[in-house]
């Protein structure tokens, strides 16, 4: 019978196991189509924050390697988890309601207000008698299996003087929302994946522009943790940043 044998890394593998497990190569985010549709994302704004998870629960990982194009300067942030807590939440103020024609963006689609005759081919909600109406009519049209956000789940806490949104990934890898021509304190967007997070080392110093290549390796160290995550900053300081990801694992 053949020696075990372990990779460059340390993890062990039995006889005749790749080292390399190609299926695990995913565009992960991008502008255009990703992996399964699931991590479709807009540009990052001046010093705004992406966060993508990696889903490493289903076989045990030594070590991985985050592939990142961004064609502005940018920093990173790497984390691990103990679940996958990729999660924010939407809230409407009940002082300011949401005007007619107003859009919000969540991972790259726009979602439009609309006083009436709401059409879901559009992804347009209704206006309701109030905010906790307008917010149950838009935690639907997010959830709708044709043209709501892949990936996620929602649910509606409406009380006196707020209604919220709680939305949670559950395929998709991360959460980017865009104000739109929303006000923000019209449709707040709070992001609530970093209070779950273990930092591993500080941030990255700054990196370049590299999107004349297919992007820069950022290696992670996983020890079987089952969800590892980056955090992509915008380090531009002028323009907003398009980033692409893959994951490729070992």
């Amino acid at each position: 019978m053949p020696n075990p044998k372990h990779n460059l890394f340390g993890a062990y593998y039995p006889p005749d196991t790749p080292l390399y497990d190609f299926s695990e190569d995913k565009l992960v985010a991008a502008a255009a189509e990703s992996y399964g549709g699931l991590g479709k994302i807009g540009t990052v704004a001046v010093a705004g924050t992406l966060y993508i998870r990696a889903d490493l629960n289903t076989r045990s990982v030594a070590k991985m390697h985050w592939q990142v194009q961004c064609d502005k300067a940018w920093k990173y942030q790497l984390f691990l988890a103990h679940a996958n807590v990729t999660g924010g939440t939407l809230t409407f103020a009940d002082a300011y309601a949401v005007d007619n024609t107003d859009t919000c963006v969540l991972n790259g689609l726009t979602f439009t207000c609309v006083t009436s005759g709401a059409t879901t081919a559009d992804r347009e909600y209704n206006l309701g008698a109030d905010n906790a109406a307008t917010a149950v009519n838009l935690a639907a049209l997010l959830t709708n299996a044709t043209y709501g956000v892949p990936g996620i789940t929602t649910r509606v806490n409406a009380v006196a003087a707020t209604d919220v949104i709680t939305i949670e990934a559950t395929t998709a890898p991360l959460l980017q929302f865009a104000q739109g021509t929303s006000a923000s304190n019209e449709v707040a967007w709070a992001e609530t994946t970093l209070a779950h997070l273990v930092p591993v080392g500080a941030q990255s110093a700054q990196q370049a522009a590299n999107s004349t290549t297919d992007g820069s390796l950022v290696a992670q160290d996983i020890y079987g943790w089952p969800y590892a995550y980056i955090a992509l900053s915008n380090d531009d300081g002028a323009a907003a940043a398009t980033f692409v990801v893959r994951t490729i694992c070992y």
